[in-house]
């Protein structure tokens, strides 16, 4: 089956159309969507999610420059690697998902694929990201798309001289090993806030776990990731000020969300008012 010639469907929107879903009935439980009220004393670091796409579109240099205009923490990005080796900020391994371009970017030379847009802004490679964010000291998350990407992108961190503070991350553990090998910090994603994520992410040695946010179950993930001296985070996909502030509530080490501004101004609402 051939891909449409034109994407009919944004994947990202409907992935945000569903987590919006999922986040209404869990608010219809029994327990309040936000619990307390009250923030840990503990301020996280703040990350913006694929730069800041609640802010601008997906890995482009304009969510990247929106989130370091907020003053986030740190900025996450999705790393992928074309047929002809060049690095490209991306999440999807297809390009017709929610840009102009077309075809699998493994199998496509970068050639084809300049000149793509999301949502008006150009598709850029890695190296115009790490060239901005090197002029700057936010922390670095960068997630490994396929396992055999990852020596690649070290080598182009390192030439950028941010490799100090730039943090891997990934689903797969065998992704992590080239960096965590190298002494560069490693981060183990899971879709939700289990168990076997805190003990998967301690036995490949990553020094971070990564969840996605669920209510009620965040604080328990973060408490367990925590007993075993690793970074415990939360990331999310559907941002509001009510779903952040419950995330906040978790107490994370880290938090990479699309709305990095909410998060910054529930942290410190009189900060933002001047």
């Amino acid at each position: 089956m051939s891909l449409p010639s034109h994407p009919t469907l944004s994947r990202r929107r409907l992935l945000v159309g569903a987590g919006a879903g999922l986040s209404t009935l869990a608010a219809w439980g029994l327990s309040p969507l936000v619990t307390s009220g009250s923030l840990p004393d503990k301020r996280p670091e703040v990350v913006g999610h694929r730069g800041a796409e609640g802010l601008g579109p997906p890995n482009t240099m304009a969510a990247i420059q929106r989130a370091l205009e907020v003053d986030v923490d740190g900025i996450e990005l999705d790393v992928r690697r074309t047929s002809d080796g060049e690095l490209v900020l991306f999440h999807d391994p297809v390009l017709d998902w929610d840009s102009t371009g077309h075809g699998w970017i493994r199998n496509t030379p970068w050639a084809d694929i300049r000149g793509t847009e999301i949502d008006g802004e150009p598709l850029i490679t890695l190296e115009p990201a790490l060239e901005r964010l090197a002029e700057t000291d936010v922390s670095i998350y960068l997630e490994v798309k396929e396992t055999g990407d990852t020596e690649a992108m070290l080598e182009t961190v390192d030439d950028y001289g941010v490799l100090d503070r730039t943090t891997v991350i990934g689903f797969d553990a065998d992704a992590l090993e080239p960096a965590r090998s190298r002494g560069v910090s490693t981060g183990l994603v899971g879709s939700t806030p289990t168990s076997q994520l805190a003990t998967e992410a301690a036995d490949c040695g990553a020094d971070v776990a990564l969840c996605h946010y669920a209510p009620h179950l965040a604080s328990a993930f973060v408490d367990e990731v925590r007993a075993d001296d690793r970074i415990a985070g939360i990331w999310k996909l559907v941002d509001t000020k009510g779903t952040i502030h419950d995330a906040l509530e978790a107490g994370p080490d880290v938090l990479i969300t699309n709305r990095p501004d909410y998060a910054l101004e529930i942290l410190d609402p009189a900060g933002r008012d001047e």
